[in-house]
C-alpha cells in the first residue's frame, strides 16, 4: 500500500477548507438511474462541510472514461479521496480503474463501498487496492472518515471500515444501522438529472424505508443482517427494518418536483413497500394531504397485500403495483429461492391489484440451479394465468456472498461471470447447449412463450412463433433472433389495430407489456396533446 504520502491541506477545497471527494459510481451496459446511497452520501456529506463530485459512467448517459481520461480528471479537480461505490458485476472494471489511479498517482487515497463490499468485504479487503473499504451503511462512516483525514489523521479504529496499517490488515465492526429520521436530506442533485430523467422517460426511483426481513437466497438483505448481529450492532431483523418519517418524506418529494419538473411518476423502491398495511394507509393520507400530485409506482409481496392496501395505493394515486413472482414452480421458490408463498397467494394479490384498477408487474427468473425445463414452463403458465399488466425477465445470476451463490456454486462457469455487467445476456451457470439454447431463446422472446400459453385471441399466432424458435438450432437462432426481435414491435402493431392483446417488448428489451395498456397510453397521450393545444389556441387569442 501507498498512501501515505497524502497531504489533506493541498487535495482540500482551499476556499471552503472542505475536503472533496471524487465518487465514480459504474453502471457500465446496465440501466441508467440515481443511486439512494451515492444519494444519501452526497446529503450528509454536504451537510457537514464536505463535498462530493460524482463521476456518473454510463455509455448512456456519455462515453466511458479511459484510465488516462480519468486520471487526468484527478488531476484537474484535486479532491482529497477517490470514492467507488459498486455492484459486484461492475467491480472489474473498478478494479482496472483502481489500478491504475494507483500507478500514477501513489498518493492518492482509495475508498471503496457498495453492496459487493458488504456480501465479500475479505475478497476486496485482501486486494489491497484500497485503503479503505466500507462495509454496510456507510452513511456517517463515509463522513467520519473524511473527518479524520482532514485533520491529517490516519484512521484505522472507525467503525465499518476495513484498512491497513502497513501491511497488517485491520477489520472493524460495523456502527448499528443509521436512524433515517436523523440523517440529512438526501441530495441528487450530484447526478445530472436532465439527462437520467430523459433516459427513465421521467420516472424517479426513491426510497422511504430500508431492511426487508425475507430470506431469499438470489438477495443480500439476511448476509447484511447476519453481519450486524454478529458485530453486535443489531439485534435481529427488526432493527434492519427503518421507515423515513413520513412528513418528511413528503417535503423530500415536493422538493424533488420543484428542482427537477422532468420528474413525471415516482417509483417506491422499497423491498417491501406493503409489508405493514397501516403504514401503507398512512402513507397515502400523507400523500393526498401534501398534494404531491404526481403518480407512483410500490414493490408489494405476495403474502402481505389485499385490498385495503389495494384501495388506498389507487385513491392516492398509485398507477402499478411490483410483486417478485420469481418462479410458478413452489418447489423451485421453496426449494432454491427460499420464497415460501403458494400459487394461490401470488394470484390472489394480483386479483386484489386488478379489483382496483391498479397495473400489475412481476418480476420473474429463469436459468436457476437445478431448475428444469418444465419447471420454467410453470412460470410462464402462471404468468398466463394471472395476466398481469406487465412482466419483466432476467437469468438468474449468482452473486457472491449470498445463498444463492453457495447454491449455485458446482454449476457455475467462472469464464462466463467475469465481465458480465447484467443479468440479462445469457446464464453464467453450466446447464449444456440444449438448455443454455431454450434459455437465450427465453432471454429474448419471453412474452412469445407467455402470449402462446394464454387464452387470448392471439394465443395461436404466438403458439405457431414459438414452434417456430423452438425448431431452430444454435446457429439459425444466433442468425435470426435480432430479426425476430424486431419482428415483436411490427407484430404488436399489427395486432393492435386489431385490437388483440398480447405482450409486446416495451421500454426495455426483457419487459413485456400488455397491449391494452399500450393502448391506453397512447390515447392519453393524444389526449394531453389535445389539451396542450387547446390551450395554446386559448392563451394566443
Amino acid at each position: 500500500m501507498q498512501s501515505c504520502g497524502f497531504d489533506p491541506i493541498a487535495y482540500s477545497d482551499r476556499r471552503s477548507n472542505a475536503m472533496k471527494i471524487l465518487m465514480i459510481y459504474p453502471q457500465i451496459d446496465a440501466p441508467l438511474g440515481t443511486n439512494h446511497g451515492i444519494a444519501a452520501l452526497a446529503g450528509v456529506l454536504h451537510a457537514n462541510g464536505h463535498k462530493l463530485d460524482l463521476m456518473h459512467v454510463s455509455e448512456k448517459y456519455k462515453p466511458v472514461p479511459s484510465s488516462a481520461e480519468l486520471i487526468q480528471y484527478i488531476k484537474d479537480t484535486e479532491p482529497g479521496l477517490v470514492g467507488f461505490s459498486v455492484m459486484s458485476q461492475q467491480y472489474e472494471w473498478v478494479v482496472e480503474q483502481s489500478k491504475a489511479i494507483r500507478a500514477a498517482l501513489p498518493a492518492m487515497v482509495q475508498v471503496i463501498g457498495g453492496v459487493h463490499c458488504t456480501m465479500v468485504p475479505e475478497d476486496v479487503h485482501k486486494s489491497k487496492l484500497f485503503d479503505y473499504v466500507c462495509v454496510g451503511e456507510g452513511d456517517w462512516a463515509l463522513k467520519e472518515l473524511m473527518d479524520a483525514l482532514q485533520n491529517g489523521e490516519r484512521p484505522h479504529t472507525l467503525a465499518n471500515f476495513r484498512s491497513w496499517m502497513g501491511s497488517v490488515p485491520v477489520s472493524n465492526p460495523v456502527a448499528p444501522f443509521p436512524d433515517l429520521s436523523l440523517l440529512p436530506p438526501l441530495d441528487y442533485n450530484v447526478f445530472d438529472m436532465k439527462a437520467v430523467m430523459k433516459e427513465t422517460r421521467g420516472w424517479m426511483g426513491i426510497l422511504t424505508s430500508r431492511g426487508c426481513p425475507y430470506k431469499c437466497t438470489y438477495c443480500f438483505n439476511i448476509e447484511i443482517v447476519d453481519q450486524y448481529i454478529a458485530d453486535g450492532a443489531a439485534k435481529n431483523v427488526k432493527d434492519f427494518l427503518r421507515h423515513f418519517p413520513i412528513d418528511v418524506m413528503m417535503e423530500d418529494l415536493k422538493k424533488l418536483l420543484r428542482e427537477n419538473p422532468e420528474i413525471n411518476t415516482f417509483i417506491f423502491d422499497d423491498d417491501l413497500f406493503t409489508l405493514n398495511t397501516p403504514y401503507v394507509i398512512e402513507f397515502c393520507e400523507a400523500y393526498k394531504k401534501h398534494k404531491v400530485g404526481i403518480p407512483f409506482v410500490v414493490n408489494g409481496h405476495v403474502n402481505c397485500f389485499e385490498q385495503t392496501a389495494a384501495k388506498a395505493l389507487r385513491d392516492a394515486g398509485c398507477i402499478i403495483v411490483k410483486f417478485g413472482l420469481e418462479s410458478g414452480s413452489p418447489r423451485v421458490r421453496r426449494e432454491v429461492l427460499k420464497r415460501y408463498m403458494k400459487n394461490e397467494q401470488i394470484e390472489r394479490s394480483f386479483h386484489a391489484a386488478h379489483a382496483f384498477d391498479l397495473h400489475s408487474s412481476a418480476f420473474i427468473m429463469f436459468g436457476l440451479p437445478y431448475e428444469s425445463r418444465d419447471e420454467i414452463i410453470e412460470t410462464i403458465k402462471l404468468c398466463a394465468k394471472v395476466k398481469m399488466g406487465r412482466f419483466r425477465w432476467a437469468l438468474f445470476f449468482p452473486f457472491k456472498g449470498t445463498a444463492g451463490y453457495e447454491i449455485a456454486k458446482p454449476l457455475i462457469d467462472e469464464s462466463k461471470m467475469a465481465g458480465k455487467g447484467n443479468y440479462f445476456d445469457g446464464s453464467c451457470l453450466n446447464f449444456g447447449e440444449e438448455h443454455d439454447l431454450f434459455l437465450d431463446k427465453l432471454a429474448k422472446l419471453c412474452n412469445w412463450y407467455v402470449n402462446a400459453e394464454t387464452d387470448w385471441e392471439s394465443a395461436p399466432i404466438y403458439r405457431r412463433l414459438v414452434a417456430k424458435v423452438e425448431a431452430m438450432d444454435k446457429a439459425t437462432w444466433l442468425r435470426e433472433c435480432d430479426d425476430l426481435v424486431a419482428y415483436d414491435r411490427d407484430l404488436s402493431e399489427e395486432l393492435l389495430a386489431k385490437d388483440q392483446i398480447h405482450y409486446t417488448i416495451r421500454y426495455s428489451n426483457v419487459m413485456g407489456v400488455r397491449s391494452d395498456y399500450i393502448k391506453q397510453e397512447r390515447e392519453q397521450m393524444a389526449a394531453g396533446t389535445r389539451q396542450q393545444a387547446v390551450a395554446y389556441t386559448l392563451d394566443q387569442s
